[in-house]
């Protein structure tokens, strides 16, 4: 029976991607993920035990990404990097997980992959398990008794891919290969050698032109003997069993940390990133129930006010009590755990009885726990369990963070009773001692928003959710984005010479431009300029031209020239996209002056004769970027020799806007424009910002006018 492998993630212990209260009311659209994702303690793959080593990088490479039905919206790496609440839209989404070393060929690194699609609902969570399995196509042989009737010794299979090649061994019989192949050449070619027994050697080759990803493929190797001459290749066979890998399944364990819920005695899950509201005098019994991969070592549990609430201790450990067992449980609090689990890892269940939680809401006010679990190999995950005791009927609730920005911003709250009126929102400057302003909110169900404008950037508020004239004992805060703008945005500072640079001497660079390499060549396309300007002494001149051979565009971005590379008497240019950035504009200003020449560098993406474009585009990015040899990361990387260049519609585009001047500007001087920021997501941050200007549009692939000419000052992000 052919062996077939793979590695399935699935749920033993639950790893929250979402919040996880069942009975919460998700504010707008929203809704939240929880993904499933199994653990193991026992590990064997293709017939070997995985080392403690491969587990780890198991661990901390595992890849998730989320996906909605046009783009990225969450990605995550290593099993301790992924939040424990994750609030998406209502909608179509899909999810990726990926583990192991995606390598041409190799009989030991494997790539795990996993799929799955769901919907958000709002106010809902999705529950979502993900199954991993080997994503390699993999190859294997069986050496048939029947090749020593005419081989001596070891007989060899060499398997080569367009990528990569790996060489088997009858002596070696139960390697099996694992091959990531291009998905535009899916050909495998199968070398047999061996040595014949009447002396020579015999080589016969088979090729499968269409092998499949998650499939194996088991080759017999097979002598039948014809009454001939050993020589030819009618004798041996070579047969094919392609098996898809959904046969035999093997448990791989990749081991998170601890993951801590709570519940009540109706199994209502809560969300302890939200405090939980209580009315004074709640009678109820309550959970926080920790799941492990590995066995529990420490329950650290802490209160400042346990004592007074008749626990013998405001702080201890519920696996080391000590002797105090009896007393901890007589007071309210115990712990349950099955035997089976207590030596493999599992689910514990600590219980807060109905009379000790009705001491922890005898007045209004504000009750924390917190409860660090820690497993024996050594993962630990702290929470916060935060009880509101309040006989309000409105609940003030945190701001989510991307929709605060500049001037604007959402407040949230939620209904704990019976309104008397519409509610409404009370917010200040946070500190000021001012008056409250107040807003009427809009009412969803148990939940209601307001979004406030006229806010000053940079700047902490603190608000207030209220009915009628009482408002909620929590006061929530939020702080605006800053209307961050660029250095060096009029373009005063310059400094060297060949290449010169577009930031004074003893200043950080935040601009640059192709004179780095054009320098190479004995000249700049980037100068400051005197002639045309709008503000100060100087804008900046971006002149296209032929530096010797080359055609260069004039340009300037955000970033910096990392390197020329040669190929042949033509330099290309690596260049890296993007700064740090954090905040959100609607809309790019600036002035220019463009002088249009007639194309005289032609090609594919403008021919001779035409009128030459010039470009702006500007865009805000999410995520790592891309890095480079010297470890600084990027919005995106250009290499202009493999054709590489920026993507507007690239996944980690947050915003993008561009303008093309495809005449000259009017006038005898510099104009205004305005370049408005589309936002593809808004419900993601951005962390970096890209800004490219170049006088001919297509100089990325040296084509263009040396007559075009492009002058920019004074640029300005607008914000609301």
């Amino acid at each position: 029976m052919n062996k077939v492998y793979r590695i399935i993630i699935i749920c033993m212990s639950l790893l929250y991607l979402g919040a996880c209260k069942e009975d919460r009311d998700i504010a707008g659209e929203q809704g939240t993920l929880q993904l499933s994702v199994g653990m193991s303690d026992k590990i064997t793959v293709a017939s070997r035990t995985l080392s403690s080593e491969e587990q780890t990088q198991l661990e901390q490479a595992c890849k998730v990404r989320i996906y909605n039905e046009t783009s990225l919206v969450r990605k995550y790496e290593g099993m301790d990097n992924i939040p424990s609440s994750i609030p998406l839209m209502s909608g179509t989404y899909s999810v990726r997980v990926t583990a192991g070393d995606s390598v041409a060929a190799s009989f030991d690194q494997r790539f795990f992959e996993g799929n799955k699609e769901f919907t958000i609902t709002q106010g809902q969570s999705s529950p979502v398990e993900v199954k991993c399995g080997i994503a390699n196509t993999v190859v294997a042989f069986t050496w048939d008794e029947s090749l020593k009737e005419a081989f001596e010794g070891d007989c060899q299979v060499t398997v080569t891919s367009a990528t990569g090649e790996l060489a088997y061994s009858s002596a070696n019989a139960d390697a099996k290969g694992y091959f990531s192949l291009p998905a535009d050449n899916r050909k495998l070619i199968c070398k047999f050698t061996a040595t014949k027994l009447t002396g020579g050697t015999y080589e016969q080759t088979t090729e499968l032109t269409d092998a499949q990803p998650a499939t194996l493929y088991n080759m017999t190797c097979k002598y039948t003997a014809t009454g001939q001459e050993t020589t030819g290749g009618a004798w041996l066979t070579l047969s094919v069993d392609e098996t898809p890998l959904s046969e035999e399944t093997t448990i791989i364990g990749i081991k998170q940390r601890p993951v801590i819920v709570c519940k009540d005695a109706d199994n209502i899950e809560y969300d302890l990133e939200q405090p939980m509201y209580l009315a004074t005098n709640t009678k109820g019994t309550y959970y926080l129930i920790v799941s492990t991969s590995s066995p529990l070592k420490g329950a650290l549990l802490q209160n400042d006010r346990f004592t007074e609430f008749g626990v013998p201790a405001n702080s201890m450990d519920l696996m080391n009590l000590g002797g105090k067992d009896a007393s901890v449980e007589a007071s309210g609090i115990s712990l349950h755990a099955p035997n089976a689990i207590m030596e493999t890892g599992g689910t514990w269940k600590i219980q807060f009885s109905e009379e000790l939680i009705a001491k922890m809401t005898a007045q209004e006010g504000q009750v924390t726990t917190t409860l660090t679990a820690t497993d024996k190999n050594g993962k630990q995950r702290m929470v916060t369990w935060n009880i509101v005791v309040s006989n309000a009927t409105v609940a003030t609730t945190e701001a989510i963070p991307y929709e605060i920005w500049t001037s604007k911003a959402t407040l949230h709250g939620k209904v704990t009773g019976t309104l008397a009126s519409t509610p409404k929102f009370q917010y200040r400057v946070k500190g000021s001692g001012s008056s409250w302003t107040t807003v009427d909110a809009d009412l969803t169900e148990s939940t209601f928003s307001k979004e406030i404008t006229g806010l000053t950037p940079g700047t902490t508020y603190e608000y207030q959710a209220m009915d009628g004239t009482q408002a909620s004992t929590v006061t929530c805060e939020f702080t605006t984005e800053t209307a961050t703008q660029f250095p060096n945005s009029g373009f005063e500072s310059w400094s060297g010479d060949s290449p010169m640079f577009v930031y004074g001497s003893g200043e950080e660079m935040f601009w640059d431009s192709g004179n780095v390499g054009a320098s190479t060549m004995g000249g700049n396309v980037t100068t400051p300029d005197e002639t045309y300007k709008h503000g100060g002494k100087y804008s900046a001149k971006l002149k296209s031209q032929t530096i010797v051979t080359q055609f260069a565009a004039g340009n300037i971005f955000i970033g910096k020239y990392l390197k020329t590379e040669m190929q042949g008497l033509t330099g290309h240019g690596i260049l890296g996209f993007g700064r740090s950035f954090a905040s959100r504009p609607k809309s790019l200003h600036g002035y220019i002056r463009y002088e249009s020449g007639v194309v005289d560098k032609g090609g594919d993406k403008i021919s001779n004769g035409e009128q030459d474009k010039g470009i702006i585009y500007i865009a805000l990015t999410s995520g790592e970027g891309e890095s480079y040899d010297d470890g600084t990361q990027w919005s995106c990387i250009v290499r202009t020799k493999n054709q590489k260049y920026f993507d507007k519609n690239a996944d980690n585009i947050v915003a993008y806007g561009e303008k093309i001047w495809e005449t000259s500007t009017e006038g005898d001087g510099m104009i205004e424009f305005t370049i408005p920021l589309d936002y593809r997501k808004l419900d993601v941050l951005p962390n970096r910002i890209v800004l490219v200007a170049a006088a001919s549009q297509f100089g990325d692939y040296f084509q263009g006018s040396n007559n075009s000419t492009m002058w920019l000052d004074d640029m300005e992000l607008i914000y609301e």
